[in-house]
C-alpha cells in the first residue's frame, strides 16, 4: 500500500471517527417547551425509579409544567397491577417500566400504545437486539431503556490466592479447570446454583451466548433439538456433581453474603449486578472483584451474552400521550440524560450515543480502577440474536426451572431433563 493510499484510509478513519463523536439523537436537540400540562403517573421498582429521576431535574427545566408521580413497587407487584388494570379496563398509569423478559406478554393484552413513528429516528442509536423486544407484527410498542450485557465477576483475592491467572480462562473447560484448582487451593466453590431452588438464568444466559434459546428463529421449541443446549446442561452438572458450586438460593441474605465474605469466586452475571455489589451487597469490597468477558464454547467463539433489561411504554389508556412520549423521549433518547442514569445507578444504556461520554473511558474504582464501561460497551454490541423472551418466557422458565432441579439433584439425567421440558411447552403452548 503506498503512502498517498495509506494517507486517504487515515483521513476517512479520522472523519468517520469524528462523526461518531459528533452523532447525535433528535433528542439531544430538543428545545424546552412549557406548553405541555400533564401529572404524569409512572410505574417502576425501586432501582429503576431512582436511575430515572436522575434526569428529572433537567427534565423539569425542559418540560415545566409536566408533573411527574412515580410508583414504586417491588417488580413482581408492579406486573400484578398492570394485569389487573388490564382486566379491569381501567387504572393503568400513563407509562412503566417492563422487563424485556415480559414485555411481550403485556403486548399480547392490547394494552400497550403503538409508539413506532415516535421511535424509528432512534432505532439506529441503539443496541439493535433491544428492538426485538419491544415488536409485534412489524410495530413497536415501547423504547429500550437498559441492556444486560453479561460477563463474568471474579474475586481477585480468590484467585490470587489459588494463584490462576484470569486472562488464562479463554473458554469454559479452562474455567473448569480453573474451578478445581481454586476448590484444592482455597475450598471456595467456583459459582453459587441453587439445586432444588433453581431458577433457569445462568443456563439461559450460556444459552444466549450460543445464539440459542427455548425456540428457533420460527418459534419452534429447541430445548431438545441442539447438542449445544445439552452440552450447556451438562456443563453445569458437573459442578453439583463434584462439589465445585454453592448450592445457594439467589436473591436471599445467604447468596447476598457469599459475595462478600467471600465464600464464592465468580458471578457470570450482567453489567446491573455491579449495582448491587456496590450498592449494599458488598459496598467494601472496593479493589476485591474484577471483570473478564465470559469464557467462549470454542476457541475464538461467542464471548457475549445478554441478562434481563427493560423498557418504558406507554399505555394505549393514557389520555396523556404527548406528555408521555416527551417522558420518555428526554429520558431515553437523550444522551445527556442516559449519562446521569447510569452515572447514578450503573443502569447501563441501550442508547450508544452515551458510550461516546468521557465517563465511559474512566477506569471504575470499585474493580480496581480496571476499564470495566469501555469492556461492557464492547460486550453489549457483540450479543447475539437468542429465543429466550418471547410470549411464553414465563411458563418456559417455569418448566425448565422444574426440570433443571429435578437434574441437579439427581433426578433425571440432562437428556432426560430436556426432553421433559420441551414436551411440556409444547404441550401447554401449542408450538412444535
Amino acid at each position: 500500500m503506498n503512502k498517498t493510499v495509506t494517507k486517504v484510509l487515515v483521513t476517512l478513519l479520522a472523519l468517520a471517527l469524528i462523526g461518531a463523536a459528533a452523532a447525535q439523537t433528535p433528542a439531544d436537540a430538543l428545545e424546552p417547551n412549557p406548553d405541555l400540562h400533564a401529572t404524569l403517573e409512572i410505574w417502576t421498582w425501586q432501582g429503576s425509579g431512582l436511575d430515572a429521576q436522575a434526569a428529572d431535574a433537567d427534565f423539569a427545566e425542559y418540560y415545566p409544567n409536566i408533573q411527574l408521580n412515580y410508583v414504586l413497587r417491588p417488580t413482581p407487584d408492579t406486573y400484578q397491577q398492570i394485569q389487573l388494570a388490564a382486566v379491569a379496563g381501567g387504572g393503568l398509569p400513563d407509562v412503566s417500566n417492563i422487563e424485556d423478559s415480559h414485555l411481550r406478554q403485556f403486548l399480547e393484552l392490547g394494552i400497550l400504545y403503538d409508539i413506532t413513528d415516535r421511535v424509528e429516528p432512534y432505532m439506529p442509536f441503539m443496541n439493535e437486539f433491544k428492538w426485538r423486544h419491544v415488536e409485534g407484527d412489524g410495530r413497536y410498542y415501547g423504547m429500550p431503556t437498559d441492556s444486560g450485557p453479561v460477563a463474568l465477576f471474579y474475586r481477585r483475592d480468590v484467585f490470587e490466592q489459588a494463584g490462576v491467572d484470569p486472562e488464562a480462562i479463554q473458554t469454559w473447560a479452562d474455567y473448569y479447570d480453573a474451578a478445581q484448582l481454586i476448590m484444592a487451593e482455597t475450598g471456595v466453590p467456583m459459582w453459587q446454583q441453587a439445586t432444588a431452588r433453581n431458577n433457569g438464568r445462568l443456563f439461559e444466559i450460556l444459552m444466549w451466548q450460543r445464539g440459542l434459546g427455548y425456540v428457533d428463529e420460527d418459534g419452534n421449541v429447541l430445548l431438545d433439538r441442539d447438542e449445544g443446549i445439552l452440552e450447556i446442561l451438562e456443563f453445569m452438572g458437573r459442578f453439583w456433581d463434584e462439589g465445585l458450586a454453592l448450592d445457594t438460593e439467589e436473591w436471599t441474605d445467604s447468596w447476598y453474603r457469599n459475595f462478600d465474605e467471600p465464600n464464592v469466586a465468580t458471578h457470570p452475571g450482567a453489567v446491573w449486578m455491579g449495582t448491587f455489589f456496590k450498592g449494599w451487597i458488598a459496598p467494601d469490597a472496593v479493589g476485591k472483584w474484577g471483570v473478564m468477558r465470559l469464557p467462549a464454547w470454542e476457541a475464538g467463539g461467542s464471548q457475549a451474552s445478554n441478562d434481563g433489561g427493560s423498557s418504558l411504554v406507554i399505555f394505549e389508556q393514557s389520555n396523556q400521550k404527548e406528555a408521555a412520549w416527551a417522558y420518555v423521549e428526554f429520558h431515553l433518547g437523550r444522551t445527556a440524560s442516559q449519562v446521569d442514569m447510569f452515572i447514578a445507578s450503573d443502569t447501563f444504556p441501550s442508547l450508544e450515543t452515551a458510550y461516546e461520554h468521557p465517563y465511559f473511558a474512566e477506569p471504575d474504582p470499585y474493580y480496581g480502577g480496571q476499564m470495566v464501561r469501555e469492556l461492557f460497551t464492547e460486550i453489549v454490541q457483540e450479543i447475539p440474536e437468542a429465543g429466550i423472551y418471547n410470549v411464553d418466557y414465563q411458563e418456559m422458565n417455569s418448566l425448565m426451572s422444574e426440570q433443571i432441579q429435578r437434574f441437579a439433584i439427581g433426578q433425571v439425567s440432562a437428556s432426560e431433563a430436556l426432553a421433559a421440558a420441551a414436551r411440556e411447552i409444547r404441550s401447554r403452548t401449542g408450538r412444535r
